[in-house]
């Protein structure tokens, strides 16, 4: 049986991830998104692959008929908090964070959101994984996408984003930087979907140029992005993508 894939995007704002690790860059009047070069990417005249897009809530206002364009073509939508700060550490302001970056998607794309990734894949210091896959399940999410594996004991469905050697083979960072040949062989070896997450600055987004850089962590962002675009239409070709409700299920 061949390999269930995920392809999967976080949608985030490249300059306010910069900021939050200190580099704070000016952005472009007007800058792009990506997602409509993502959009022509999935713009297929055959089979329709369907992808997940993991949505920060604060960027729904903005991005609002990019999003609703994709939706209409049958993509799923998931959130990915209602900003991109770290999860709230109290568990009530946490359940709190939870429900109001679902609420504001699905008040926005009137479609029901049933999955959630944290911005980092972080789990708060002050609780183990067991209280924080309950959290998600008491805020009404189906299913999570991050790097742990609680097991059966889990409310809501787990959907670990692809590893090898303990390492997030799927994450576009590693495939900014790696062979193509080893993600394609971490697919093919994995034992349940497989699932790759990209970001939506990864597709044509008004980024600055690699001559730009100016310190390691802007290098960091920006070396080897370029590549992302073509390794995308490369996995579509290969495998096709399914959305997240659909896998595991």
């Amino acid at each position: 049986m061949s390999t269930r894939v995920c392809l999967t995007v976080d949608v985030e704002d490249w300059y306010d991830g910069m900021a939050e690790l200190g580099q704070h860059l000016p952005r472009p009047e007007g800058a792009r998104s990506g997602l409509a070069g993502l959009a022509e990417l999935l713009d297929r005249p055959t089979v329709r692959p369907v992808v997940t897009l993991f949505v920060v809530g604060k960027y729904v206002d903005v991005l609002g008929p990019e999003l609703e364009e994709l939706v209409g073509q049958g993509h799923e939508m998931a959130s990915h908090g209602p900003d991109h700060g770290h999860l709230p550490e109290d568990p009530t302001a946490l359940l709190e964070w939870l429900r109001r970056g679902r609420a504001v998607l699905e008040d926005r794309l009137g479609r029901p959101v049933r999955g959630f990734r944290s911005p980092r894949f972080d789990v708060p210091a002050t609780m183990g994984l067991d209280r924080y896959r309950d959290l998600l399940a008491d805020a009404g999410f189906e299913y999570v996408s991050d790097t742990r594996v609680l097991g059966s004991a889990s409310p809501v469905r787990e959907l670990p984003v692809l590893a090898r050697f303990g390492y997030p083979f799927g994450g576009g960072s590693y495939q900014r930087l790696l062979p193509a040949a080893a993600t394609r062989s971490a697919v093919d070896s994995a034992t349940g979907p497989a699932v790759l997450y990209y970001h939506s600055y990864d597709f044509g987004a008004t980024l600055p140029t690699t001559a730009s850089i100016r310190s390691v962590p802007v290098a960091k962002q920006l070396v080897g992005r370029g590549r992302i675009r073509t390794l995308f239409g490369q996995m579509l070709d290969r495998y096709g993508s399914e959305a997240c409700g659909h896998a595991g299920a």
